[in-house]
């Protein structure tokens, strides 16, 4: 968007003689340094017969484009009949959209300075969703005050206009900025929309696929997991067995088992899970899982863990244990560097290192250096080399994201025939990017990706400010309340652009709020639908 301001300056009457170009010269120079300004004399506008003027604009005129890139106008108008002339009204009819959510400066002149006609013209623009301001230039007798051509006031109606023009380009400066970041168009579209996140209606409109991404845009939000497990339980009465969690593939076994009736310990297994999994709400989820499993044990739900890791927070004591017996001293060195990479499981290394809480050494280095003591002992265990190819995989260290995200599609796509619910964050689930774009390439419309997102509240603990001008979420704010967006071919064309959307990892900051967006190449492209929230609170973590 350009920060140039244009501005269109009209003159309204066609009658002879005409005072009204010599008003509108002197409107041109008064105008504010940075202004660019383009004059429409309506006595050299040909429009087309009034027979072909339809409600809401009409055929395109000469000027259609002028009026559509200005940023606001200024009416040097008369005043005939207590109103303004036929031409400026007809002028006015003939335009719509050209009009919307812009200002307008009315210079209205005439025998008593034009007021009616100024006054005339309110609710008509206002009609045509435009703002006028609330300084109105009124001219008394212009023409008695002509010298050389050109209107010489007296009265101090220069710096009446200066202080009119100042308001206008205020205006059209903040509407600019409006109509950019929330076009109404889009707003109002978005405002009609289903007003809730009813699960059953989400399931309607992706429940034709085989795998449905479910993603949010934090895996930190009580009411974004509300939406993703009550849609789930919604997918799973239309005939899905699956959820996939991108988790570690040893936990989801646990969870399997769980789910499926035996005698796991949820609060353990849950312990070693990813560190956005390690809730409360997903507890609560797994045991309904359970309970219905328990109502259909010969049509069970499954869970599964598609992450690429297999070690566990638990493995790295099983190790320290095995050296322990043959070498105490050994296991005890062995134990101080596992206490510091163990923490990876909780958070990332590459959170830590954002969050600063990083020791400095990478953890592969470390891992090696363990497992090198192990050596030494005698010992040399699987689960040793499986540690080091977590750590030397780690986001930041060696971790290939196209190669990790195509494994995990094709454990999800392994899973067939049964249907899957994949429960992970909204980047991964994007038909066009990461995971989703891999599932999309083999399922073709049988994949569906839904992007659950909300306007603000708390998510891990920290405050979440109201989203980022012209962002996706602040469309969606805009529009007010829950919503359940269906991007369908009836969807505008906005949606088909480059959207910004936020996601919130393990590093976000939200005195940096701002970096945590994300970009999708087109809205429409990336997903079926769009749930949204007004606000969330915070998970809670498993005690």
């Amino acid at each position: 968007m350009s920060e140039q301001l244009e501005l269109v300056v009209i003159v309204a009457s066609v009658r002879e003689p005409r005072i009204g170009p010599v008003v509108a010269d002197w409107v041109v120079a008064q105008r504010p340094g940075g202004v660019r300004t383009r004059v429409i004399d309506l006595a050299e506008i040909a429009l087309p017969p009034d027979a072909e003027l339809r409600p809401g604009g009409s055929a395109r005129t000469e000027v259609s484009d002028v009026l559509a890139a200005a940023d606001g106008f200024v009416i040097v108008t008369p005043e005939y009949n207590h109103g303004v002339p036929a031409s400026l009204k007809r002028f006015l009819d003939w335009h719509y959209t050209e009009w919307m959510f812009k200002p307008a400066t009315v210079v209205p002149y005439g025998v008593r300075g034009g007021l009616l006609a100024g006054e005339h013209l309110r609710p008509v623009l206002a009609e045509l969703s435009m703002v006028t301001t609330r300084r109105m230039v009124a001219l008394s007798a212009p023409w008695a005050y002509l010298a050389e051509g050109r209107y010489v006031p007296q009265n101090g109606e220069d710096a009446a206009l200066r202080e009119a023009l100042r308001e206008l380009t205020w205006w059209a400066r903040a509407l600019k900025h409006a109509r950019h970041r929330q076009p109404f168009a889009l707003v109002d579209w978005v405002g009609a929309q289903r007003a809730d996140t009813d699960p059953e209606a989400l399931a309607d409109l992706v429940g034709h696929a085989s795998v449905v991404g479910l993603g949010t845009g934090t895996r930190s939000g009580r009411e974004t997991f509300a939406i993703v497990e009550r849609t789930t339980q919604a997918l799973v009465e239309r005939g899905f067995r699956v959820v996939a969690v991108l988790d570690n593939q040893k936990v989801g076994e646990l969870y399997d088992r769980f789910v499926r009736g035996e005698d796991v310990d949820i609060d353990g297994a849950l312990r070693q899970a990813w560190g956005p999994w390690r809730t409360e709400e997903m507890r609560k989820a797994l045991e309904r899982l359970r309970l219905r499993n328990a109502e259909h044990p010969e049509d069970a739900v499954r869970v599964v863990g598609v992450g690429g890791s297999s070690v566990l927070p638990t493995d790295y004591e099983r190790v320290a244990a095995m050296v322990e017996e043959a070498a105490p001293a050994e296991a005890a060195k062995i134990r101080v560097l596992f206490d510091v990479i163990r923490t990876a499981h909780d958070s990332g290394e590459h959170v830590q290192r954002a969050k600063g809480t990083h020791p400095g050494t990478p953890f592969v280095e470390l891992a090696r250096e363990a497992r090198a003591i192990a050596g030494q002992a005698g010992i040399a265990h699987e689960l040793l080399d499986a540690i080091v190819d977590h750590h030397a995989n780690a986001i930041g260290v060696g971790y290939d994201a196209d190669r990790e995200e195509r494994r995990a599609a094709e454990r999800v796509l392994a899973l067939r025939p049964a249907r899957v619910v994949l429960w992970e964050g909204s980047a991964h689930v994007a038909r066009d990017a990461m995971m989703g774009e891999h599932l999309r390439a083999e399922l073709g419309e049988a994949y569906a990706a839904v992007h659950v997102t909300f306007g603000y509240g708390q998510a891990a603990g920290v405050d979440v400010p109201p989203p980022a001008p012209g962002s996706l979420e602040d469309v969606l704010l805009a529009a007010g309340g829950e919503r359940t967006v269906a991007l369908s071919n009836g969807a505008p064309a906005a949606l088909d652009a480059p959207w910004r959307t936020r996601l919130i990892s393990g590093v976000y900051d939200p005195a940096r709020d701002g970096e945590h967006y994300h970009e999708v190449r087109s809205l429409r492209g990336a997903y079926d639908a769009v749930v949204f929230v007004p606000e969330i609170t915070s998970t809670t973590m498993v005690s």
